[in-house]
């Protein structure tokens, strides 16, 4: 019907003759305009005012280029960035930046297909599967390289993520994740899996040995561990799915400022994984995770599983100093701490948790530096003789830290 229409316009152009818009419209279930716009367009096709106005991405597209160069990224991670970073200028949605890149030829990842495997559904509250997203390399706005790695864990059911940094990888670290983990949830799930990570499992002569610690903090827990073979998606697909959310940190390369900023970035990565739709579930995982919180073991007393993990000392009153000690080891607090009763569980391995409020507030290794310079920097702020400005507050906190250290750090 188009092509009669342009036809017949074509006719009236070649006879000299102005057509009757309005006729021509009725004839043809158009409007009056759409004709007289085919007309001033002299038989070609009459421009889009939408297709000629600029996308909502493209002010944004030396940035895009940017990022999509980072090793690591996702086209998702760019996406949830830049919503992240400019949250008033209404961005169009992911399929809309999706034909953004296509349209633009900007490719990101390896190409072709993933290797197809099998689904499996567990039942409510059965099954957590968690693992290590290792060795994630970060540099700040300052080129300061930041080493971590982030503990994952995927509830089978319904999906939902958990998401801890630690920077290492030790039984200390894994048993406090679990922890964590636990309280998080509000539950137990009833089974864990996961691989031989070196925490759970040592190698030698191709037989592999328990690590008697963590089978132990699963029993007082309440769970039973599950290993399966190492990099085999078929039993663990719902955690390394989970990785793929934790890519996006990589659109963060060059925009974050220091641990704090890691940690908040870590937890809107996490609170967006849980309330996206699950391609599998067809519903995000917060709305499933509703019913299956219910049929979770009940944590049942938390204070038992602190001891579990280790050795507790009670600190009646978080001093104005900041610091807090157990064992004759000093380790700072943030200093919205002070004044409030603390617990700190020594581990086996030297990792000292302090926890206050049910919050964990700072982690410390026996023999490290008793002041975190983020807490020293902070109980600074304020003080007129360090400045006012956060770079001189921090310049100076630093300075301080290694005079302290220097003396064999006194406090």
């Amino acid at each position: 019907m188009g092509d009669n229409m342009i036809g017949e316009l074509n006719m009236y152009r070649e006879s000299g003759i102005k057509p009757n818009f309005s006729d021509i419209a009725r004839r043809y279930h158009r409007d009056r305009h759409t004709v007289a716009a085919y007309w001033k367009a002299d038989g070609c096709e009459p421009p889009d005012g939408r297709r000629d106005k600029p996308g909502s991405f493209d002010g944004h597209m030396a940035e895009i280029e940017a990022k999509a160069a980072l090793p690591g990224v996702t086209k998702k991670g760019i996406h949830e960035w830049l919503l992240h970073r400019y949250p008033d200028e209404g961005l169009a949605g992911y399929n809309a930046f999706t034909q953004f890149m296509r349209k633009k030829g900007i490719a990101i990842g390896p190409q072709g297909g993933a290797e197809p495997h099998p689904r499996f559904e567990t039942p409510p509250g059965l099954q957590l599967q968690f693992d290590w997203k290792e060795s994630i390399k970060m540099a700040n706005r300052d080129g300061e390289l930041f080493e971590f790695n982030v503990f994952a864990a995927t509830l089978g059911h319904s999906r939902r993520h958990v998401y801890i940094r630690s920077n290492t990888r030790t039984t200390d670290d894994l048993v406090r994740c679990m922890y964590l983990t636990i309280m998080r949830l509000g539950g137990v799930p009833r089974e864990w899996v996961t691989d031989n990570m070196s925490a759970l499992v040592t190698l030698k002569g191709g037989r592999r040995s328990r690590i008697g610690r963590v089978w132990a903090f699963a029993k007082d827990a309440g769970f039973e561990l599950k290993l399966c073979r190492p990099r085999s998606p078929q039993t663990k697909g719902k955690v390394e799915s989970s990785n793929r959310f934790l890519s996006r940190l990589m659109a963060y390369q060059g925009d974050f400022g220091g641990w704090d900023d890691i940690d908040a970035i870590i937890a809107r990565i996490e609170d967006r994984s849980n309330s996206e739709v699950n391609e599998t579930t067809g519903m995000p995982p917060c709305v499933l995770f509703m019913d299956e919180k219910d049929a979770l073991l009940p944590i049942g007393n938390a204070r038992a599983l602190e001891e579990a993990m280790g050795d507790v000392v009670r600190v009646g009153k978080v001093p104005s100093t900041m610091l807090v000690s157990a064992r004759g080891e000093k380790m700072s607090v943030p200093r919205r701490c002070i004044g409030r009763p603390a617990r700190i569980v020594v581990m086996p391995g030297g990792a000292m948790d302090c926890y206050v409020g049910g919050e964990l507030v700072a982690t410390h290794q026996a023999g490290g530096p008793a002041y975190d310079p983020a807490h020293y920097a902070e109980a600074m702020a304020g003080k007129r003789w360090f400045g006012d400005a956060a770079g001189d507050i921090e310049a100076a906190a630093a300075a301080n830290l290694g005079l302290l250290d220097s003396v064999g750090g006194s406090l």
